[in-house]
């Protein structure tokens, strides 16, 4: 059964909530002010992710290799000796725009925008391929943009459904263990799924 998947809200403490119909196919569920997207996903229940909840290496760590499953929405965090360090919750580009293949992390920028629309801004950008548009792809946190009810984050179903033009959409507490953790030249593979 599919669901219809409509609004998604990330709070100002970091966790994304997740809303969809559990019951009927039909019915939506909004958050005031929110753009609306609707996007096809499997059937699920509410879901709360919460940076506390996913523990981190306490300890600097060196990625050696990332594998990002399109069909799960995780990203999986391995070092040198293949050994998982993480599994974080991704939510990657809409339409198949996330490229898939193996690249290689290029540039980082702690701060950064959507070059289409600067008012688009972003934190620990973590970049290893260009996108079929001639745009960067990479990891990074929520977008968001400055309004005058103050900093409103974009909608984004974390672990669940994708929502980016083509780059990976983290927390930015997991953008930035990535930023800080993920060297030029790591490898990132892209899938659709793990078979």
């Amino acid at each position: 059964m599919i669901a219809t998947f409509v609004a998604f809200a990330v709070v100002s403490t970091g966790a994304a909530l997740v809303h969809a119909s559990s019951d009927d196919p039909s019915s939506t569920t909004t958050v005031a002010g929110s753009p609306t997207t609707t996007v096809e996903v499997p059937r699920i229940t509410t879901t709360t992710i919460k940076p506390a909840d996913i523990k981190l290496p306490r300890r600097r760590v060196q990625i050696a290799f990332v594998r990002v499953v399109l069909n799960e929405q995780q990203a999986y965090f391995y070092n040198k000796k293949r050994k998982l360090i993480a599994k974080l919750p991704v939510s990657t580009g809409l339409d198949g725009s996330t490229p898939i293949g193996t690249f290689k992390v290029f540039s980082r920028s702690k701060n950064t925008f959507y070059t289409e629309r600067p008012q688009e801004k972003m934190h620990f950008m973590t970049r290893f391929t260009v996108g079929r548009n001639g745009g960067n792809i990479g990891f990074h946190g929520i977008p968001y943009v400055i309004s005058k009810q103050g900093r409103i984050p974009f909608p984004t179903p974390l672990g669940v459904a994708p929502s980016s033009h083509g780059c990976i959409r983290m927390l930015d507490a997991h953008a930035e263990w990535v930023f800080n953790n993920l060297p030029r030249g790591a490898t990132v593979t892209v899938t659709r799924s793990r078979r």
